[in-house]
């Protein structure tokens, strides 16, 4: 037991020399690991990247100058350190012989106010990052048109081309040159930009003054599709008019007025028909000219080959009109007229229900009144003598 109690303080003393020992060789050990290069902090790398991947892009990031690849990404590395440094992006827009990029906007560079500069200040060197450059290309596209068969149009008679792409916007196309449209845009998803292709839709071709396009039914993608071909609808239109009563055909001009508002005249063959062929779809108004008549004119939608037959009101036609019209109320009147000379010529008219030619029944007369007696005047007589006045009055035995 005494050997026990005697071993406890040295051993207590042995351990607080150790702990001395021990802190006293830690910092040694860490200057030492600091003097030497091969126990030195590791280095930080800070990745750059174009969406879509553009080769040959100029930067300069801490003073060091770099320059993107196939992949279109560069890399630097350097100290790592509690400095800020800077990134410039020298080229803003890159041109190939196939595509056109221009930068548009960065993802990954922590200060949202910097985020459509093409400078970026205050980017750490703390840790490995990855720092992305948005760029939106461009395609060259040409066009050229034909019919629904595949018939050439003229250019020159083509005055507009608009197309309108996935992202709202509406652009207009050259006719006989090319065209630089968007192909592919970076949007910002996930916290991250995404390349996102832009397709198109023909909104608008007008041909010779007349609309022919069906908006949204021709589409294509730059990049995929290089060169457009434009189709518009042609038919064509025959006319002819007839006579409007007696059906025998006439006329020996028409005027055939486009929606374009140009009038075209045509003259009538011996068969008093005209066909305009390759026209553009859209409403026509025809009007046909005949010798001593009149047409109104006819409005035609031309969707398809059309056959207008117009009705022309010939002279012969107001002739005949107007002799029918006549009848219809010369009849009437001649039927009154004589009527009217019969009775005349009878005398006054008959009563009703009375023979024609017999008198006419004279009106009744009402019987006369009696007339009443004058009454005597009363007198004072003796009442015998006023009983023999009274049997003596006319009818007195009767009663």
């Amino acid at each position: 037991m005494k050997r026990r109690t005697a071993r406890r303080p040295a051993v207590a003393l042995l351990a607080l020399l150790t702990a001395l020992l021990l802190a006293l060789a830690g910092p040694a050990a860490a200057a030492h690991r600091s003097a030497d290069p091969h126990h030195a902090a590791p280095p930080v790398t800070v990745t750059f990247r174009t969406v879509p991947a553009v080769p040959g892009v100029r930067l300069v990031f801490a003073g060091a100058s770099l320059v993107t690849g196939a992949d279109g990404t560069a890399s630097y590395t350097g100290a790592r350190t509690a400095d800020r440094a800077s990134l410039q992006l020298l080229d803003t827009s890159v041109s190939t012989p196939d595509a056109r990029y221009r930068f548009t906007r960065w993802a990954g560079q922590r200060d949202p106010d910097q985020t459509f500069r093409p400078r970026v200040d205050g980017l750490p060197l703390r840790a490995d990052y990855t720092i992305t450059a948005g760029f939106a290309v461009q395609y060259p596209v040409t066009v050229s048109f034909t019919d629904q068969h595949g018939t050439p149009l003229d250019p020159s008679l083509v005055s507009a081309v608009k197309v309108k792409g996935s992202d709202a916007r509406t652009t207009d196309l050259s006719v006989s040159g090319t065209t630089w449209l968007d192909g592919i845009v970076p949007v910002f998803r996930n916290s991250r930009l995404t390349p996102v292709p832009v397709d198109y839709t023909l909104r608008s071709l007008v041909y010779d003054g007349v609309q022919l396009a069906d908006a949204g039914r021709q589409g294509f993608r730059p990049g995929t599709d290089r060169h457009l071909t434009f189709t518009g609808a042609f038919h064509d239109l025959t006319v002819t008019a007839h006579d409007a009563l007696f059906g025998s055909a006439t006329g020996d001009r028409a005027t055939v007025t486009a929606p374009s508002g140009r009038a075209t005249t045509v003259a009538l063959g011996p068969d008093h028909t005209a066909v305009l062929t390759h026209l553009p779809r859209g409403r026509y108004t025809i009007e046909v000219k005949a010798p001593g008549g009149t047409a109104s004119p006819r409005e035609v939608q031309l969707s398809q080959a059309v056959t207008a037959d117009v009705t022309v009101v010939s002279l012969t036609d107001v002739l005949v009109l107007l002799g029918a019209g006549l009848l219809v109320v010369g009849i009437p009147v001649a039927i009154r007229i004589r009527r009217r000379t019969r009775r005349t010529a009878a005398g006054p008219a008959p009563a009703d229900g009375a023979e024609p030619g017999a008198a006419a029944p004279r009106e009744p007369v009402p019987p006369e009144e009696p007339e009443s007696p004058p009454e005597e005047p009363v007198s004072e007589r003796p009442e015998g003598e006023e009983k023999a006045t009274r049997s003596s009055r006319p009818g007195a035995a009767a009663r």
